[in-house]
């Protein structure tokens, strides 16, 4: 009973996100995007068997600007399905690789509550929904970034995770050998490689994992030093694991570049960006000359700690406005969207997608719509797990969820707020919500530590 009824949310939930996804992919117009540009032009080197530089570099930086498994991707696809009708096939794939990233939202809220709550199928039900009713999500489909990509990779990281402090590490903890099989760290170190070679911002997830298996072990009431001796073990080979994913293309970039570049020459620039007498918490033009510019490749992070240090009170209140635009700014991708699904079928985004008449209309979810939703039933949430004597709940599963999001906050707080960079948050939103709704409505009679 339980099997088919997974099958059932399972096939409702792809069939939600497939059809949104390719029916505006085949309505809405598709237009470039600078970055977007950029990368199809390094992927067409790709395409044609030719160098991975891009043709107007020179400068050695150009060798290794964008991380290269978004790259290589689309360049196959194009090599094999070409680019007719608007890259009608690559965005179709996105659309794949979104609706599975929906079904990833439901299986790791559905993991979150295994273990205390008969409606766990119904909080990954929950996730999985709004995921794929998000407006942003069905709208990056249609551009070639690489958040589509690289928010299914993410969320397969983090439910792989998942399964090994449930698993692998809490079964290490509770056997007087320590030992367990260790598959599931094995396939998060995978993924976490994998994430990194296509947006490099999880390379300082390993310390939020670390952290989040304390809490956890903390809150199972396991030993805290055999906890982190455990932590420290699987930990260093997890590092080498995802070093193992990252090294071919490190060796690349040495044997072209001369450098060690662990994976793209972004990272500098863009936090000299972040971090400059032009800074405004946005993308800016930093107004170098062409040789200045150059050497920020190398000096950015230098040269951006720096002026960190020289003009703290400004930093802070750029803060303050990164962290305003993260959680109230919109997208303008969905605005235009809007515009152009509403001239042409006079009616609003959802409608147009699914031809519904009348008074009756799917809501735009807008980002602090997600946000304010999620905050307000945590704290029913926490209410309903201090009345069950059950908070230990909220520093296990739940809390590694929370740090997801937090840590793609701290992201956009480091460097600089863009919609395409927030929009990496969103799923845990989703799989929060799904997860505290449950909660809110489950008994906890027969949950124990």
């Amino acid at each position: 009973m339980r099997s088919a009824k997974t099958l059932v949310y399972t096939a409702l939930i792809l069939g939600i996100a497939l059809y949104l996804r390719l029916r505006f992919i085949i309505h809405a117009p598709f237009e470039f995007k600078i970055d977007a540009w950029s990368m199809y032009n390094y992927a067409l080197n790709v395409m044609k068997g030719e160098y991975y530089g891009h043709s107007f570099g020179e400068h050695w930086s150009r060798y290794a600007y964008w991380p290269p498994l978004y790259i290589f991707l689309s360049g196959f696809i194009y090599r094999f399905f070409g680019i007719a009708q608007d890259f009608i096939v690559m965005r179709a794939i996105q659309a794949g690789f979104s609706a599975v990233s929906c079904l990833l939202c439901f299986i790791i809220a559905r993991e979150a509550l295994k273990d205390y709550s008969d409606l766990h199928d119904e909080a990954g039900l929950t996730a999985g929904i709004l995921m794929a009713l998000n407006t942003r999500m069905v709208a990056y489909t249609n551009h070639l970034y690489v958040e589509t990509v690289f928010i299914t990779i993410y969320l397969a990281a983090v439910y792989f995770s998942l399964r090994y402090f449930k698993d692998e590490m809490s079964l290490k903890l509770s056997r007087p050998n320590g030992s367990a099989q260790i598959k599931h760290l094995i396939l998060f170190s995978i993924f976490l490689g994998l994430g990194n070679l296509t947006r490099p911002v999880l390379l300082l997830l390993p310390a939020v994992t670390f952290s989040s298996a304390l809490l956890f072990i903390a809150a199972k009431r396991f030993s805290i030093w055999r906890g982190i001796r455990v932590l420290a073990a699987d930990g260093v080979l997890s590092l080498l694991i995802m070093l193992a994913v990252l090294s071919p293309w490190i060796l690349r970039n040495y044997a072209v570049t001369d450098r060690l570049i662990l994976i793209d020459t972004n990272g500098p620039i863009n936090f000299y960006i972040a971090h400059n007498p032009h800074s405004n918490g946005t993308w800016v033009d930093i107004k170098k000359a062409q040789s200045d510019m150059l050497k920020l490749y190398e000096t950015g992070y230098k040269e951006g700690l720096v002026y960190i240090r020289n003009n703290i009170n400004r930093e802070i209140n750029l803060l303050k406005v990164k962290q305003q635009l993260f959680l109230f700014h919109g997208d303008y991708h969905i605005s235009e969207a809007e515009v152009y699904l509403s001239r042409t079928y006079r009616l609003p985004l959802y409608g147009s997608l699914i031809k519904m008449e009348g008074p009756y209309r799917l809501p735009q979810m807008s980002f602090e719509f997600l946000w304010k939703s999620a905050l307000l039933l945590l704290v029913l949430f926490i209410l309903r797990l201090i009345s069950a004597r059950s908070l230990f709940i909220l520093f296990c599963e739940p809390a590694w969820i929370i740090g997801n999001f937090l840590y793609m906050n701290l992201i956009i707080l480091i460097f600089y707020y863009a919609p395409r960079y927030r929009i990496t948050a969103e799923p845990f939103l989703c799989i929060l919500i799904g997860v505290f709704l449950a909660g809110i409505f489950t008994s906890y009679r027969k949950n124990v530590t």
